[in-house]
């Protein structure tokens, strides 16, 4: 049976983007939870949408023992609610993050448009200088084994 507009009138959708920096949780996904429902897994400067009925839906994200504070979300009929995620807190608070802080571990916050729209295409000359870093490194290590085995 193919959906009429007053079916496709009553839900909305959530989107959630993580921020693409910070070096907190680089390498870990964070679970999302949609009334207390795990509905996906956000890698870091991953977007991800969730259609949803109309109405208030609770959001909140969490990694081990860790959280975000629960958010409501006001689903809209057409119109995509929007909220950003990164690592809370600063890095030199990561002992206090993790024990009295674990309900704000994770920041998330209502945005007005997904990050997507506001994401700027990144550099590669860092990543171009620790590899060459990394393999003037190797060579002369390489080279001193090579010596020492002589």
């Amino acid at each position: 049976m193919p959906a009429t507009d007053a079916d496709q009138q009553e839900q909305g959708t959530i989107v959630v983007s993580r921020a693409p920096d910070g070096g907190r949780d680089q390498f870990r996904r964070y679970k999302v939870f949609i009334d207390d429902t795990q509905v996906g897994l956000i890698g870091r400067g991953r977007t991800l949408r969730f259609d949803l009925p109309v109405g208030p839906h609770r959001l909140q994200l969490k990694i081990a023992w860790c959280s975000s504070p629960t958010l409501t979300a006001m689903v809209e009929p057409g119109e995509p609610t929007s909220f950003r995620c990164a690592p809370g807190g600063e890095p030199s608070e990561a002992l206090s993050a993790v024990t009295v802080g674990a309900a704000d571990y994770i920041a998330l916050q209502r945005t007005d448009e997904p990050m997507e729209a506001l994401r700027v295409p990144r550099d590669g000359t860092p990543r171009f200088q620790l590899a060459t870093a990394l393999g003037f490194l190797a060579g002369c290590l390489a080279l001193i084994g090579a010596w020492i085995w002589h």
